[in-house]
């Protein structure tokens, strides 16, 4: 990065981890500790100064905090700040409450300030299970940012919808993500070869190693994700689906897919037609309609939803 990119960066480092070694601040910027210093006397000619303190505990840190008058913030960025902490607290992600505190502290020295009632209904995870996934998620991100290479055991769940044992893997931390309430992080394992998504709750234990790596695969996440049903990125497939109410107005309501085409048969009945991916999380989609949805293509998802549903009737049979 330019001198400049890297001052900025290391401003807004200062602004999230309110005090770091200079050591630290070098290694994550990948230049000496030197250059770190002249970061600061750069900051400092545009007003932004840095303060440095002594010690085992100390480092770099913000002696001033932002200005938020001369920003220009408008009503509606102010309405979407109080919509994404309403969000955000009604949900199960970490730092919520630092959020709170943090968009309080904007939202307050506005006048107009107004409560907003929002609830996200997300399904509520255990106490410890959240504590848990806080901890792996503070150090995967400072993982990502000093692209450190993670050592972890991890259990997936493979083919036939069955846990795994867990494996042993190394990779190369990309970024993380929220999906459905849950949070993952994704990158290259070298396990597999390619790019693979984690979800927090099935890592059993972890390691940020010393070894760094760089990103040689050009990967977007968000394109990624948009082309697919769910977050599996496999092949494309050609779904048509005739849809009965209730859920045929449920589904118009929705976006599922950036090409989907819904046809109207009557009031009551449509057609859905799009190409997606994501052949797991669109079978679970489908079977949750039950009787409302028939498949009309492909006819391996037919087949399997019909194999599914003599699983299903063995089972109660079974009772």
């Amino acid at each position: 990065m330019s001198r400049v990119s890297n001052a900025l960066y290391m401003y807004m480092l200062l602004q999230s981890r309110n005090i770091m070694k200079v050591g630290e601040i070098a290694e994550i910027l990948e230049v000496t500790p030197r250059m770190v210093h002249e970061y600061r006397n750069d900051l400092g000619k545009v007003g932004i100064y840095i303060g440095s303190k002594r010690g085992r505990n100390g480092g770099y840190y913000l002696e001033s905090t932002l200005n938020l008058k001369g920003l220009g913030i408008t009503e509606e960025e102010l309405d979407a700040l109080k919509m994404a902490n309403e969000i955000i607290r009604s949900g199960n992600y970490p730092y919520s409450n630092e959020f709170e505190i943090f968009s309080s502290k904007i939202l307050n020295a506005n006048k107009d300030f107004d409560h907003v009632s929002y609830y996200s209904k997300d399904i509520l995870k255990p106490i410890y299970m959240k504590e848990k996934e806080r901890e792996i998620w503070i150090d995967i991100n400072k993982a990502i940012i000093g692209k450190k290479k993670i050592k972890m055991r991890y259990s997936s769940i493979g083919e036939g919808e069955k846990k795994q044992k867990s494996k042993l893997r190394t990779v190369h931390p990309y970024g993380t993500f929220d999906y459905e309430g849950a949070i993952y992080f994704y990158g290259y394992c070298e396990l597999r070869k390619d790019i693979r998504f984690f979800k927090l709750s099935r890592i059993d234990d972890y390691k940020i190693l010393d070894k760094k790596f760089t990103i040689n695969i050009k990967y977007n996440l968000k394109e990624i994700i948009n082309k697919s049903f769910g977050i599996y990125d496999d092949e494309p497939m050609d779904l048509k689906l005739k849809i009965y109410y209730p859920m045929s107005q449920i589904v118009k309501e929705k976006q599922y897919s950036m090409a989907q085409i819904i046809k109207e048969i009557d009031e009551e009945t449509i057609y859905f037609e799009a190409k997606m991916k994501g052949y797991k999380e669109i079978k679970s989609w489908v079977m949750s309609m039950g009787s409302c949805a028939e498949v009309i293509k492909p006819i391996k998802l037919k087949e399997d939803i019909l194999d599914e549903v003599g699983k299903v009737i063995d089972l109660y049979r079974k009772k």
